[in-house]
């Protein structure tokens, strides 16, 4: 079995430096400070969760597996998707915490933008192959 089918010379460097990128702003989003009166254990269960997907995706790049482009992919756009539902959704429940209308200064702001970046990369550079 060819571990590198599929990528192409540069396409690995530029997968697994958008899945670092997720990665990072997986954690920097994490320990941003945003006082809202709806966080609950969905975000932090779900967050960990797609956390240890992109660290395990991070590792399938570096040791050439076949399958860690498409987790890559997913995990970029289950993230990016699902930080625009969490923090953007103008109404509090269980699986929300919105930003909106919440005083979360500018910090806790773009670090949701980041994430979603880093996730919708992470997501095409996963698909693309």
């Amino acid at each position: 079995m060819n571990p590198t089918r599929g990528f192409t010379r540069s396409y690995p460097g530029r997968l697994e430096a958008a899945a670092w990128v997720l990665v990072l702003a997986q954690v920097v989003h994490g320990f941003t400070p945003a006082d809202t009166g709806a966080e609950g254990h969905v975000g932090a269960v779900g967050g960990l969760i797609l956390l240890v997907a992109s660290v395990a995706s991070v590792y399938g790049i570096r040791v050439g597996r076949p399958w860690a482009s498409k987790l890559t992919g997913w995990t970029g756009l289950v993230v990016a998707v699902g930080f625009v539902l969490y923090h953007a959704l103008p109404f509090t429940s269980p699986v929300t915490n919105p930003y909106l209308g919440e005083r979360v200064g500018a910090p806790a702001w773009i670090s949701v933008a980041v994430a979603i970046a880093a996730g919708t990369w992470a997501a095409y550079e996963g698909f693309r192959g």
